[in-house]
């Protein structure tokens, strides 16, 4: 079993979607996550997923790249197909066996919802793919920066954010390398259905869980040994700067979210 996902990865491009500002692509990802809130309809989704898929094409990233992260999140769709689907009875009864009972509105509502995760999680995907992880630190802090006077914690929260995506892959991997190492000694876990298969994994937690704690404290340690005491009065290297491209950029995702509102 190999973890190959892009939620957290970096792909390196030098595509117009990388060279734009970290602030920018973040703002850009907020606009497509309130849009597909306010969206209700599929007209209004099929709208965004246009946007998403020139951004796509612009970034010169590669589908099968894309296509690797549905794997781990497949379920995760299926939570409101399933109850959508099954669970509402209004509307007119397209199907009807025994207690179950498919209305045109649980299927609306089905499709509508899966939709909408979907366009939420590749939007996730494209920022993490397309943004590095210490880039994407600076960016939260610059955007958190002016409620440091509410005592908002405006660095802090943004290393946390940075931390926990970077360590995903790196904690994929670990799990990785504790199965095939309790493969090696004679366990397995593609034996029964779904329920026995998890169960058969508990023996992994364990070892993960201890194998996080280590990294967590070899990250403090290392931070510690550095010096690092925050963001208070500290320089960048790299100094975010707008880009024409930037205001371009926004202004047409702005210009379809007031069109989605106007509209629909």
């Amino acid at each position: 079993m190999a973890f190959d996902i892009a939620i957290g990865k970096y792909h390196n491009a030098d595509s117009v979607i990388h060279r734009l500002d970290p602030r920018t692509k973040l703002n850009l990802f907020l606009i497509m996550l309130v849009s597909t809130f306010l969206a209700n309809g599929f007209l209004g989704l099929g709208i965004l997923f246009a946007i998403l898929l020139v951004g796509i094409a612009l970034s010169s990233v590669p589908p099968k790249t894309i296509l690797k992260a549905f794997a781990p999140v497949s379920f995760l769709l299926f939570f409101p197909l399933f109850f959508n689907l099954f669970f509402i009875k209004e509307g007119e009864v397209l199907f009807q066996w025994g207690f179950i009972l498919i209305t045109d509105e649980s299927l609306f509502r089905a499709g509508f919802m899966t939709l909408r995760l979907l366009l939420m999680f590749l939007s996730a995907t494209m920022l993490t793919l397309c943004t590095s992880p210490i880039t994407l630190c600076d960016a939260i802090a610059s955007m958190l920066r002016p409620f440091r006077r509410f005592g908002v914690p405006a660095y802090e929260i943004s290393m946390m954010i940075s931390i926990a995506l970077r360590f995903i892959p790196t904690l994929l991997e670990d799990f990785d390398h504790i199965l095939k190492s309790q493969r090696a000694r004679g366990a397995v876990f593609d034996r029964g259905g779904p329920i026995a298969r998890a169960k058969s994994l508990l023996p992994c937690i364990i070892p993960l869980f201890a194998q996080s704690f280590r990294h967590a404290e070899e990250l403090a340690l290392a931070m510690e040994s550095r010096c690092y005491h925050g963001g208070e009065n500290r320089t960048h290297y790299h100094v975010l700067k707008y880009a024409p491209r930037d205001f371009v950029a926004l202004a047409i995702c702005l210009a379809a979210f007031v069109a989605l509102i106007i509209w629909l």
